[in-house]
């Protein structure tokens, strides 16, 4: 075996299910965990791996984060504020487990893997592959980390070709587990709606998302709804900035609000869309299931076995902007429909609690460390 490194500086980076109900918490000697962030915006796999972070200093285990990206952040600052150390590098030596999230820590899993045990957290889908694709080093990454978590059974396909000769008892589905403090959240805190009707989406503004499309489908709908993205905005093809150029009171770009006002905003939704072409778990669609909005979906493998069409949700085709826009007029039809479909998704979604991540995590971490010591 070669030398271990002492060291590794965070590189520049190229743009099975749910545990069973009354399963009792575990309890690990304590460990020094490095955790390996991608970056300090916010996003929904950043805020998971932040709670995670807190879980697992609160099980007793010293940490420290060490980001892929240095820049400064609004998730730096939530990490400075709860008292945990960021380190420019991950020094060997100095930890007993390394917990990377997104695909691109596929560099370090490929590093360390042979010397420390490396959880890698994947969050990506197609975006992930391509990343892979265009980084083939990156492959050893699958080979010499400890275990893979999923978020989603989906991803087994996306990333087969990298796994398919792989003890598969490495590879592990874990959604994360998402809660809202339902006393918190007030829509009246945000402005009042100029139309009817008001539909919301969640996320970055970038070309994934598709926000563009749920733009277009609004201008295309009969019916009187005002349209509001909330999330990092990174940009919006040219049909739709012109929109939102020519009518600001009706289509909102809202970026870099904290957790507080974007949930206030989901809360204050008619219909909450999310018109994205790829997600893995897509943590704001279960957010806004659990405040009961009726949910206006594309039709994505990471959906399956969670949302249906018709009995909690309603789904099209990525792109189907006509399709869209049809099934905004028919939620916006009927006030029971909407009613009916926000309750049964807020049921679909209550068994993803973080208490019931955190649990199943702890048991992974058991049961790297116990296979490592064989």
């Amino acid at each position: 075996m070669p030398d271990a490194p002492q060291s590794i500086a965070p590189q520049s980076i190229a743009p099975l299910g749910i545990a069973p109900l009354g399963i009792a918490p575990l309890r690990i000697a304590p460990l020094r965990i490095a955790m390996v962030s991608h970056e300090f915006t916010i996003t929904g796999t950043s805020v998971a791996f932040h709670r995670l972070a807190r879980h697992l200093r609160g099980q007793g285990h010293e940490l420290a984060i060490v980001p892929l990206i240095s820049n400064d952040g609004p998730m730096k600052e939530r990490y400075l504020a709860d008292g945990f150390r960021i380190e420019p590098r991950l020094v060997l030596a100095d930890f007993d487990l390394v917990i990377g999230t997104t695909i691109c820590a596929a560099p370090v899993a490929a590093r360390i893997g042979m010397h420390l045990p490396m959880i890698w957290l994947i969050n990506e889908a197609e975006v992930g592959l391509d990343l892979v694709l265009k980084n083939p080093d990156w492959i050893a990454g699958f080979h010499h980390a400890a275990a893979i978590v999923y978020n989603m059974a989906s991803q087994r396909d996306v990333y087969r070709s990298f796994t398919y000769a792989l003890a598969q008892d490495k590879l592990h589905v874990m959604p994360y587990g998402v809660d809202i403090d339902r006393e918190t959240v007030d829509p009246r805190r945000v402005p009042a709606k100029k139309r009817a009707l008001r539909v919301v989406q969640l996320g970055t503004i970038e070309s994934r998302k598709r926000p563009g499309d749920l733009m277009l489908a609004v201008q295309a709908c009969p019916a009187d709804y005002e349209c509001a993205l909330v999330g990092k905005f990174f940009g919006l093809r040219a049909a739709a900035q012109a929109l939102a150029n020519a009518d600001p009171q009706r289509y909102h770009l809202l970026s870099d609000l904290g957790d507080r006002e974007a949930m206030d905003w989901v809360a204050s939704a008619d219909v909450f869309c999310l018109a994205s072409s790829s997600e893995t778990q897509g943590l704001a669609v279960y957010e806004a299931a659990l405040l009961e909005r009726p949910l206006l979906l594309t039709d994505l493998p990471c959906y399956e076995g969670v949302f249906r069409h018709g009995r909690n949700c309603v789904m099209v085709p990525v792109g189907d902007i006509e399709m869209m826009a049809a099934s905004l007029a028919m939620l916006a039809a009927s006030p029971n429909l909407r009613t009916r479909l926000g309750a049964a998704a807020r049921l679909a979604v209550l068994p993803y609690a973080n208490d019931r991540f955190h649990t199943e995590f702890d048991r992974l971490i058991a049961d790297v460390l116990r296979r490592r010591r064989r």
